[in-house]
């Protein structure tokens, strides 16, 4: 008896256990479902950076050093569509941008406002629980002075902008922070809600031109801010 008591027991506990593992999912269902905006309006959008930064080439005549400052703001608006979101660009600002290199022990040259980066926010991604960023400033040419070495100044872009060789995406040179630029979805059921990112970001190349070795650094240090606000 004592037996056959023990396996009834089992199975009324293996099915109260399944009730409550069903109660559990219905339950977060309707959570997950809840928090999503559906049937919100739209969002106002504001992505803005700063970002400081420095590189040096050598192995020329003269080492070249220089440093940069920028600031720049992105505004758009952000639009339901089903399960995703639609972005739509209302304008970009450069409020600060200042290049100046140096070569040697002189040598100053500064870059006209003309060749300030332009900030591109591309694209948005909702997984359903994050809604993820994807910006990148456009290029800026260095050095300066004449060199045989040209290449791209790196400014600050989020770490997912393009995948790149293994290893060489921009992200895996990030030295401390994240670039990933994302926010919780519930962010918009808020009226207003506003999130930081940072990180500092560091590169060592080498480049061989007829024979003579160049060696390129370039670092650079960033902060994100995104500011959604509900319409």
């Amino acid at each position: 008896m004592a037996k056959g008591f023990s396996r009834g027991s089992r199975g009324g506990v293996a099915g109260a256990l399944l009730l409550a593992g069903l109660a559990w999912a219905s339950c977060n269902a309707v959570a997950a479902r809840a928090a999503r905006p559906e049937g919100a309006g739209w969002w106002e959008v504001r992505l803005t950076i700063e970002a400081e930064g420095e590189y040096t080439i050598n192995g020329g005549r003269a080492p070249l050093a220089g440093e940069f400052v920028c600031r720049a703001s992105w505004t758009g608006r952000l639009e339901p569509d089903g399960e995703d979101f639609i972005l739509i660009r209302l304008g970009t600002e450069v409020l600060e941008w200042r290049l100046r290199e140096k070569a040697g022990r002189g040598g100053v040259l500064e870059a006209p406002s003309a060749a300030e980066p332009d900030l591109r926010l591309n694209y948005v991604l909702n997984d359903g629980r994050e809604i993820e960023f994807f910006f990148e400033l456009g290029r800026v040419s260095i050095p300066l002075h004449a060199s045989p070495v040209p290449m791209a100044l790196d400014l600050p872009r989020s770490s997912g902008r393009a995948a790149g060789r293994p290893g060489q995406a921009y992200g895996d040179f990030v030295r401390r922070g994240s670039s990933r630029v994302a926010i919780p979805e519930t962010d918009l059921l808020q009226g207003s809600a506003e999130r930081s990112f940072s990180w500092d970001w560091r590169r060592e190349r080498r480049f061989d031109r007829g024979g003579r070795i160049f060696l390129a650094a370039q670092g650079h240090s960033a902060k994100v801010t995104v500011a959604v606000t509900a319409h």
